[in-house]
């Protein structure tokens, strides 16, 4: 069963049968689909319209493998929690770099800032980047109003991991949303799932947001060993001064990427996240090679 958005009302439809056949891949969350309405008052979709853009991850599981997220959609949103669960800087640059290979736009959400000090610590490596970055809270309300309009006429996907607020934002940003929350567990600190399939909901005048439930295993499918680099803008003027040319910003002498985050203008925790990744693509492409 699918629910479809039409004229403002919600539709439930099913596929069409030689429909279903004739069709390579499912359909997407954020897809855009012909319906038609029967005279028995069922529905059902006949047709798949063109993607702008589809959103892919790696099977979890698997080292190898493609699963399709999202259709049309315009930009990622990444949430993460200031605390409770804790910040994990390493897992949020998984979630942008996903975004950046895909072509799509990042926006960085720091969640919960009412439970740390000096939450803007935490949002200063993707300012540095050239990220748009919000710091949110919802019982304080702040920046609520920044967020909403940044969604205003986009189709924008929600990412972090579990138990970070993202239901909770979107249900303070939309009022009648009323989208399910949880708590995060006592034991491990990290949260509980909550959002068990993805959903777009209507927010604001245009706009249109795609909940996700967390996401555990985020990885870099397809992903070649040179690409990593790229979906880190913040290296690219300083690696035009690496001495050499394939430089891989590790161990290479007058490494200017290495050269910056000693000097404090490029973030370590990024540089750590970029090797870490670079790893991953090298035994992925060792191993399938």
């Amino acid at each position: 069963m699918y629910r479809i958005r039409s004229d403002g009302e919600i539709v439930e439809t099913t596929l069409r049968g030689r429909f279903k056949q004739g069709h390579a891949g499912r359909v997407l969350v954020g897809d855009r689909v012909v319906v038609q309405v029967h005279d028995d008052g069922g529905a059902t979709i006949e047709e798949l319209l063109p993607r702008r853009s589809v959103l892919q991850r790696r099977t979890p599981g698997r080292s190898r493998g493609v699963r399709n997220v999202a259709a049309n959609v315009d930009q990622i949103v990444v949430v993460g929690a200031a605390k409770d669960p804790p910040w994990d800087e390493h897992l949020i640059d998984r979630f942008v770099v996903v975004a950046e290979v895909n072509g799509l736009a990042v926006t960085v959400v720091v969640n919960k800032c009412d439970l740390v000090n000096e939450p803007e610590r935490l949002a200063d490596p993707y300012a540095r980047a050239g990220y748009e970055v919000v710091l949110t809270s919802v019982p304080e309300s702040r920046n609520l109003e920044t967020l909403r309009a940044l969604l205003e006429g986009q189709v924008s996907l929600f990412a972090g991991p579990t138990g970070v607020g993202k239901s909770s934002l979107l249900n303070a940003l939309q009022p009648g949303l009323e989208l399910r929350t949880g708590s995060v567990s006592a034991k491990s600190r990290g949260g509980r799932h909550t959002t068990v399939a993805a959903e777009m909901h209507a927010i604001g005048k245009r706009g249109y947001v795609v909940d996700t439930p967390g996401l555990r295993d985020v990885g870099l499918w397809g992903v070649e060993p040179l690409e990593v680099a790229l979906a880190f803008p913040e290296f690219a003027d300083y690696a035009q001064c690496c001495r050499f040319d394939n430089c891989r910003h590790i161990e290479e002498p007058d490494c200017a990427v290495v050269k910056a985050v000693t000097d404090g203008e490029v973030a370590s925790s990024r540089l750590a996240s970029y090797r870490r990744l670079l790893d991953e693509a090298v035994q992925a492409a060792r191993q399938w090679s």
